[in-house]
């Protein structure tokens, strides 16, 4: 995970993601992206007051802001012993992250972003998700892997190697497996050929799947959970709720994220 995608706002995660990425950097000898976007056009055509001129002083504004931040970014991460750099873009943040992240290994963003589940469907790159005020910086931890032996794990399995690679113990955890699962053990297997070595937990859901992985997660010591996103239906998701759905908005633990 040497390439690395860090797409920012001035909301007050922007440490979170900073840290976050900066760390990974580190940790795999990487390179950070920062990337600030701001859909210019959107602006121009959605103002609904004021004409040309109101319109045209707000998108002044804006890049204004932008500029400012770019500079307090790269001001900040100059010092850093982490290359990187800055880009500003007119297009609107999802489709902005979309083109991006064609060339990144990993993607990292906040769970605070309402932006999220958008952004793990479109990317084809795992997308690294931290808790608002708790940027992950230590990737020696122990790691937790939410097995249902879908499709959707499997990737996220897969896309995780780098960072599992690097985990004091991993964690292949099923609650719940699907009818025609792909076994947790057959997914250890997969591990050990990358000299990863997981143990497996059958654990019986105590309430909803996604409190008993968040509670089995932090029962384990766990520092990162890998999970697929959305295995049913979005909309049934949206509808009825379910463990995508519940990890994304009540995960206290950093999630990397795969469709």
């Amino acid at each position: 995970m040497r390439s690395i995608l860090c797409p920012i706002d001035g909301a007050k995660t922007l440490d979170d993601r900073l840290e976050t990425a900066l760390a990974l950097a580190r940790a795999t000898d990487g390179h950070v992206s920062v990337q600030i976007a701001s859909p210019f056009a959107e602006l121009a055509v959605w103002e609904p007051f004021g004409g040309a001129a109101l319109t045209a002083e707000v998108i002044d504004q804006v890049r204004q802001e932008d500029t400012v931040l770019a500079q307090r970014v790269d001001a900040r991460l100059a010092p850093q012993d982490v290359p990187f750099d800055v880009m500003q873009t007119a297009q609107a943040p999802i489709p902005a992250a979309y083109a991006a992240a064609r060339f990144a290994d990993v993607v990292v963003t906040s769970l605070a972003d309402p932006l999220v589940e958008e952004l793990v469907l479109g990317v084809r790159s795992p997308v690294l998700a931290v808790p608002q005020g708790a940027p992950l910086t230590d990737f020696t931890g122990p790691a937790m892997v939410a097995w249902d032996g879908g499709i959707e794990a499997a990737h996220a399995l897969r896309a995780a190697l780098p960072l599992l690679a690097r985990a004091s113990a991993v964690h292949l955890v099923a609650v719940e497996e699907k009818p025609d699962a792909l076994p947790a053990i057959e997914a250890a297997a997969y591990l050990s050929r990358h000299g990863i070595h997981a143990e497996t937990h059958a654990i019986p859901a105590s309430g909803p799947i996604a409190a008993t992985l968040v509670d089995t997660a932090r029962r384990l010591g766990a520092k990162l959970i890998v999970m697929g996103l959305f295995g049913r239906s979005r909309l049934r998701e949206l509808l009825l709720g379910g463990v995508s759905r519940a990890m994304l908005d009540n995960s206290t633990l950093p999630l990397l994220l795969a469709h």
